[in-house]
């Protein structure tokens, strides 16, 4: 039978005024910060190619400013005008196939402004209407009567998004309120009607308990099993067999363990018997699909006894929950196989339907980013045909709620209703499934292949030589793509962006694969990893361009001239036989920040091969921070800094803080000059911890915020000025200041110690305008360094941890470390920050064992560069930890300060005031 839906729908008007926004804090203004309310003029601002996008809104703001960005962070549209001209509706020429955001600014006649913004789709015309392809489906809540129901006006969007399978309830206890009579309710009857309407197919669940039969949600007696399966029978003589497929119960194994029927598969096999006679009996045309498992807990056990109970007779096709969220999709590979494993050795090929996964967004710990969402739900779904699931759906198709930190809220395709960037808005992910719609509609699969480290091509069958291949690789880098020599090869991104190739003389395009999967169609026999171009972008600064460099690696015995387009430009160069050549690119500055994809494409010979790209974070111009810092009289004090990381001066209104009952405004009115710093300080009182905030004012623009804690420092030690020489001699103005001594103070105590004799040491803290020196002379009676760079902790050998202010007031330590290694060299390592782990720049150290004396001296400087902080603020915190291993393995450590060795806590660490004083 041919499976008519249709793409191209008319889509239903909203009709619905959502509440905005977020207000700047009022700063004793006289008047109202402006309004401003998102109001789609069209459901789910989803437009096609060609369409004019409009976007509607509405404000009593005396101007409205515009920003509009697609889904690599780059600016596609900007612009400003009166409220009034605007007349609630913002038109923009946007054609490109891709996902959106829109950032708005209503600015009233006092300058006061009021934040919002709005989200749309462009999609390429598609037509859904006679596809028979029902592999993509979606949970739509439309069984449900509160804000988590999307409503009719939905189910256009999900047709229009190729979702040809809305999995979705007609609930047992709202159709059956009067015993003995069932009779679904309206509301039921409208959606699948719409559903019907939309050509979109109905996987009905056919769940949940009765109060009128039994207290508990599920069924566990005969006589229980008998009321539910009359509702069974009564739910498919309602919605027939056409075009809708039916599933028992929704995680049985989860749900209701402490009811009667305990979640065993017992009784689920029962009940399963029990309505796959009756229904079957009366509509043998009936597919019945089950048990819905929720991989969790002992799924494996619980599905073997299934199996082994024959569940699998009584079904069509098996269903399955495998979520791994936060992991990547590829991470629930190995529950598909399981099952199917199972079901192989019970002798069943029955296929498996995904009829649940997805990836909520949001602030909670365990949810991800939208775009992450988008590549995942992607990516689920090609590893699932890769791997033979017949069906996915993915849940849900509209965010439940609107609180981005609960999980549950947020797990939708589209925002809700009620979320203040307009009802039904596209999230990333409803674009990325849209696109995978388009490109698989109707295509068979042809496999799936693996390539490099954690690469992945799912292929398809386009017909007449063509195919499809969706191709993604968790570790980034180049790939080649084969194909006959003058073929064109289609890119396309994972939010619809085409770009077309030619494959070169060898038979070849390049492509950058990442973490978001995209397609590649043409006449293409492989995909394998490569090294001929590469593509690197230097870390952005908002309102600077982008700039970075092409390089090209040319195998060939002939030289080549190869052209880069980047960013609207183009640049040239050739790469001689042999050899590597690099051309500048470069990309329009932008005043939005964020996350960025830049894009190259590369020609060689005038032909259009290669497609590459990379990933980077736009960071905001200016930035507010604050430290307690000390003056050279020991007075605290907190000290301000705004940072203009920018090429160009920028104006700000003034600097707000507040510092425990103390506030004020500072630099009102000044310009920060580029590339520079603004410091001001504040005297402060501490006798408790505290807590500091700071909102940095421009006119017409969101406010820049930053906060921090205060901890008093009852006792600090004091580190003279000295400026000392490497040379493995504790200098004499060292040796005379005050030691630090090391003596028995592990934690763990050293395994074994035998005294001062084994292992015990004095250390000194000196300073400089360039340095933080350590000194230190350790008695140790057998000296043994094993290991290498990173490693070196874990033998004889010197750890410092650092922070600026004092102790507990920051997490951003630097764990740095000195060691004499067996092999003869002195070797340092930082460990932290662990984005910059490492060899530390400019770290210099001198370490000398004296075996005569059973002493290991150690002189380090340690720049304040690399360190990130300024001799000036003269407040640190640190901990010293001097490791110990007699040849057999690491016995423990000695230290001052705790917070590297027992445990990473900086707050542990011991504050350290810098005299200005020279050390006498």
């Amino acid at each position: 039978m041919t499976r008519r839906r249709s793409g191209a729908v008319s889509l239903l008007t909203a009709g619905l005024l959502l509440a905005a926004v977020l207000q700047s804090p009022a700063r004793a203004a006289v008047t109202a910060a402006p309004t401003l309310t998102i109001t789609p003029t069209t459901v789910g601002n989803t437009f096609t190619v060609g369409q004019q996008v409009k976007l509607g809104f509405s404000t009593d703001a005396s101007a409205v400013n515009w920003t509009v960005r697609d889904a690599g962070g780059t600016e596609v549209a900007k612009g400003s005008a009166s409220g009034s001209s605007l007349n609630g509706q913002l038109a923009l020429s946007v054609s490109t196939p891709g996902w959106y955001q829109t950032d708005l600014t209503a600015v009233g006649a006092d300058g006061s402004t009021t934040l919002g913004g709005t989200d749309f789709a462009v999609l390429t015309p598609h037509d859904f209407s006679t596809s028979t392809d029902t592999r993509i489906g979606v949970a739509g809540a439309l069984g449900f009567g509160s804000t988590a129901n999307p409503g009719l006006e939905a189910i256009p969007l999900m047709a229009n998004g190729g979702i040809s399978t809305d999995r979705d309830e007609a609930f047992w206890a709202a159709a059956e309120t009067t015993k003995g009579v069932i009779d679904f309710p309206q509301r039921y009857k409208d959606y699948k009607a719409a559903l019907d309407a939309n050509n979109v197919d109905f996987l009905n669940i056919l769940d949940y308990g009765n109060t009128l039969y039994y207290p508990d949600e599920a069924p566990s007696t005969d006589e229980q099993r008998a009321a539910f399966t009359r509702y069974a029978v009564a739910a498919v003589d309602q919605w027939g067999t056409e075009h809708t497929t039916y599933e028992l119960w929704n995680e049985w194994n989860l749900r209701d363990p402490n009811g009667a029927a305990k979640a065993s598969p017992e009784n689920y096999v029962a009940l399963l018997k029990m309505v796959s006679a009756a229904v079957r009996a009366k509509h043998p045309d009936v597919k019945l699909t089950g048990p819905s498992l929720a991989v969790i807990n002992d799924w494996q056990g619980w599905f073997t006894k299934f199996a082994d109970l024959g569940g699998l007779d009584y079904v069509d096709a098996v269903t399955i929950h495998p979520y791994v969220q936060p992991l990547d999709p590829e991470a629930s590979v190995t529950y598909v196989n399981t099952i199917r494993s199972i079901m192989a050795a019970h002798g069943s090929t029955k296929p498996i339907y995904i009829s649940e996964q997805g990836w909520a967004t949001g602030t909670n710990p365990s949810a991800v980013s939208e775009p992450a969402q988008a590549r995942d739900l992607v990516r689920g779904s090609l590893l699932a045909y890769g791997n033979g699931v017949a069906r996915y759906s993915s849940y849900n198709f509209m965010d439940s709620g609107t609180d981005p930190s609960n999980v549950e809220n947020r797990f939708g395709l589209v925002r809700n209703r009620l979320d203040s960037r307009g009802a039904l808005v596209p999230k990333p992910s409803y674009v990325a499934t849209a696109v995978l719609a388009r490109q698989i509609d109707e295509l068979p699969l042809i496999g799936q292949t693996r390539f490099g480290t954690n690469g992945y091509d799912v292929a398809f069958d386009a017909g007449g030589g063509q195919s499809v291949h969706a191709v993604w690789s968790a570790t980034p880098g180049l790939v080649n793509l084969a194909a006959p020599a003058g073929a064109q090869v289609q890119i396309t991104d994972l939010y619809g962006a085409t770009t077309t190739l030619t494959a070169d003389a060898g038979g070849h395009v390049w492509v950058s694969a990442g973490p978001d999967p995209f397609y590649a169609r043409g006449a293409i026999t492989g995909v394998a990893p490569s090294n001929r171009f590469a593509l690197s972008v230097a870390p952005e600064i908002a309102g600077d361009p982008a700039t970075g460099t092409l390089t090209f690696t040319n195998p060939d015995a002939v030289a080549h001239a190869f052209t880069v387009s980047a960013g609207g430009a183009e640049t040239s160069g050739s790469a001689a036989a042999g050899a590597t050549a690099t051309a500048a690119v470069s990309y329009p500055a932008q005043d939005s920040t964020g996350a960025r994809t830049y894009t190259a494409k590369v020609s060689v010979d005038g032909q259009a091969v290669g497609l590459v790209s990379t990933t980077g974070t736009a960071t905001p111009p200016l930035s507010v921070s604050a430290s307690h810092v000390v003056n050279g009289s020991g007075k605290d004090l907190l000290r301000f800094r705004v940072t203009n990381a920018s090429s160009h001066a920028l104006p700000v209104a003034g600097l707000d803080w507040v510092s425990g009952t103390s506030s004020g405004t500072l630099l009102a009115g000044c310009t920060i000059g580029a590339n520079a710093t603004r410091e001001v300080d504040v005297p402060i009182t501490l006798s408790a911890p505290s807590t500091w905030s700071a909102s940095l004012r421009r006119t017409g623009e969101a406010d820049i915020k930053a906060s921090g804690t205060l901890v008093p420092v009852s006792a600090a030690t004091v580190a003279k000025r000295h400026t000392v020489k490497l040379d493995g001699v504790i200098d004499p103005a060292v040796a005379r200041q005050p030691a630090i001594a090391l003596e028995g103070t592990g934690t763990p105590p050293v395994t074994g110690w035998g005294g001062p004799g084994d292992l015990s040491g004095s250390l000194w803290l000196t300073h400089d305008d360039q340095n933080l020196y350590l000194s230190a002379k350790v008695t140790d009676d057998v000296f043994s360094q094993p290991n290498r760079a990173g490693n070196i902790w874990g033998g004889d050998g010197l750890q410092l941890g650092m922070t600026a202010g004092a102790p507990g007031e920051t997490t951003q330590t630097q764990e740095i470390g000195a060691a004499l290694t067996d092999a003869g060299p002195v070797d340092t390592w930082r460990w932290t920050p662990t984005n910059a782990a490492g060899v530390p720049p400019g770290v210099q150290a001198k370490v000398v064992r004296d075996e005569t004396a059973h002493t290991t001296t150690y002189e380090i400087a340690i720049p304040w560069s690399t360190l990130g902080f300024k001799a000036l603020d003269r407040l640190l915190s640190t901990t010293v930890v001097i490791n110990e291993n007699d040849g057999t393995g690491r016995r423990g450590w000695l230290s001052w300060g705790k917070g590297v060795a027992e445990t990473k806590n900086p707050a542990l660490f011991n504050a350290v005031r810098l005299d200005p004083a020279a050390a006498r």
